[in-house]
């Protein structure tokens, strides 16, 4: 995806965006990590519950991704780039 600035958006009003992004994905991650965690060890308590571990190491991969997607360092060479 192309970056573009004329669609309504200022330069400032874009960087809010993105900071009120990052601030919700820091929020996020460690709550999904929580939930992985605790479903991963409710798995363990007998084999009806055994679908939990598969749904623990989705959660965990959500927050993985959602980790990576927020790494400031890229996002600000990326910013740079288009300036």
């Amino acid at each position: 995806m192309e970056p573009t600035w004329h669609d309504g958006l200022s330069r400032s009003a874009l960087v809010e965006l993105v900071e009120g992004l990052l601030l919700t994905m820091d929020k996020a991650v460690p709550r999904l990590d929580a939930v992985a965690h605790h479903l991963h060890l409710m798995s363990q308590q007998g084999e009806e519950q055994e679908v939990l571990g598969g749904i623990s190491d989705q959660l965990a991969d959500i927050g993985d991704e959602l980790y990576a997607a927020s790494d400031r360092e890229k996002l600000r060479e990326w910013g740079n780039q288009i300036d």
